[in-house]
């Protein structure tokens, strides 16, 4: 018998152009046939136990039927089969935040009916067994699901404006495969290889391994089915369903609580942990490794914020991790994390230097690219409700980068900055046309001399912003920062309407 792994099944979209891995078992050895409807694929033999087949490359095609033919008699159809762009979107809860916690979300859901957009939710377990335990509502995971009113609004927002852009430029099947958890930090999506590589992130590892060795084990697995009974108890569920349909909107920060300031005393740590070090790489990545795709879409990093200077180098090895796993160079976009201040003991302090780790990042580590969404953000919210632009975004990125396309897709940043008497020119990359304001400048530059902010007029002439102010002199050594602060509600754009990214301090004499 043959039996293919869980994520290939009816209604699936295999990505095009590229040779395809699928992969199962068989209970014999046995030569195996492949078609793509009446066409033949594959001939092959494969072994007892495991296998691993790999198809020729194909062109967009819609609604297909793909058969594996065993000479034993085995027989499997997988029926509805469109051939097109595959995506994974992962991350926290920023990507998480379902369509229907949207601000423009019951509109989009009420339209929804798009047959070749599918999405596949890889099922948040953390742990091995604990989808056979049947606490967690798991209806909505681990199915190709279409874009349509009854499911639509489960799916990720920023997965459902990335696709519906690439669907209208793209016209071929789409399909974003969602394997993110709310709260997460980077760690937890790291291969276990990785972390114990580099000694800044084998002492995560190592912090963790202490504090559960100190664990009355018993005592913990008793606490913590009764703690997860409790949240899938149809009281709890009710109640969060609630909220979620009728005050997401109205209540910033709904989620915030599930963050906290776990990771640096590893509250609550466990095996059963999803936070834990290595663990969603284990029990959610590695369930869809090897599926064929064209790259990842990424939102995280807010909870790692009290770590801030660390950013770029867990990022790089969640990077290294899902590359390894898929045997690919896997493109990666991500977001820049949006403004935020503060909102029930979450605090946006650190931010500013989280956002100068992820543009190192983008400046350092190859095929990867980053959206700005600075003007998105919300003050005392950091769940922010609008997703479309950030959907958007990174279907421009991934249509000028991925799929070379003619277009503009970085955000403006700063490229240079001179100082002269009277005078500080800030030049910007990536403007377009030059740079527009929608309202008003002030409080986005800072310029500070001996711990003194000095008050400066703004012109903006093409893709520069002149500083002007007579304590400008040539012999006075000053430091400008640009949107460099927790929140701000940017004003400065590109002429393609992307918003400029903040820039870290720069000394100048």
């Amino acid at each position: 018998m043959i039996q293919l792994a869980e994520i290939f099944q009816d209604g699936m979209v295999l990505q095009r152009r590229k040779k395809v891995s699928v992969w199962g078992t068989s209970s014999l050895a046995q030569q195996i046939q492949v078609r793509w409807n009446d066409e033949v694929l594959l001939e092959t033999e494969i072994g007892e136990g495991e296998f691993k087949i790999s198809l020729p490359e194909m062109e967009a095609a819609f609604q297909g039927e793909l058969h594996l033919s065993g000479s034993c008699g085995d027989h499997v159809v997988l029926k509805n089969v469109d051939i097109g762009e595959v995506w994974i979107a992962g991350g926290q809860s920023n990507m998480e935040f379902t369509l229907q916690c949207d601000k423009d979300g019951e509109q989009v859901i009420e339209g929804a009916a798009d047959e070749h957009f599918r999405y596949y939710e890889v099922g948040r377990y953390s742990f091995e067994g604990e989808a056979e335990e049947g606490l967690k509502d798991a209806s909505h995971w681990d199915r190709w699901l279409p874009f349509q009113k009854e499911y639509a609004p489960w799916f990720s927002a920023v997965s459902v404006y990335f696709a519906m852009k690439l669907r209208i430029e793209l016209k071929i099947p789409v399909a974003v495969i969602g394997c993110n958890w709310g709260g997460t930090p980077a760690v937890s999506w790291i291969a276990e290889e990785e972390l114990s590589g580099d000694s800044e992130l084998r002492g995560l590892a190592e912090e963790y391994n202490r504090t559960v060795q100190s664990l009355d084990m018993e005592k913990y697995l008793v606490q913590d089915l009764k703690k997860r009974k409790h949240a899938s108890s149809p009281e709890v569920t009710s109640k969060v369903d609630l909220l979620m349909k009728e005050e997401c909107l109205k209540a910033p920060g709904f989620f915030t609580k599930l963050i906290g300031k776990w990771y640096a005393k590893f509250q609550g740590a466990g095996p059963h942990d999803e936070k834990r070090p290595g663990g969603l790489f284990q029990t959610m990545v590695s369930r869809i490794a090897g599926y064929d795709c064209r790259g990842v879409i990424w939102y995280q990093g807010e909870a790692d914020a009290d770590h801030p200077f660390l950013y770029k180098k867990l990022f790089e090895g969640v990077i290294r991790s899902w590359r390894k796993a898929w045997e690919k160079e896997l493109p990666f976009l991500f977001v820049q994390l949006a403004p935020f201040e503060a909102w029930q003991g979450c605090s946006g302090e650190n931010f500013p230097v989280l956002r100068q780790q992820q543009q190192e990042a983008e400046d350092e580590i190859k095929d990867c690219w980053m959206a700005s969404i600075m003007d998105v953000g919300s003050r005392f919210d950091i769940h922010p409700k609008e997703k479309q632009p950030v959907g958007e975004r990174l279907a421009l990125l991934a249509l000028g980068k991925i799929y070379g396309q003619d277009k503009l897709c970085e955000a403006p940043r700063i490229s240079a900055i001179e100082k002269q008497e009277g005078i500080i020119r800030v030049e910007f990359k990536d403007a377009g046309d030059g740079l527009m304001l929608k309202g008003e400048l002030d409080g986005l530059f800072t310029v500070t001399s001996e711990e003194r902010v000095i008050g400066c007029g703004v012109e903006i002439e093409e893709n520069c912003v002149y500083l002007r102010s007579p304590e400008l002199t040539e012999d006075k050594k000053v430091v400008v920062e640009f949107a460099y602060m927790p929140y701000c509600q940017m004003t400065l754009y590109g002429s393609t309407g992307l918003p400029a990214r903040p820039s870290a301090p720069v000394e100048i004499l």
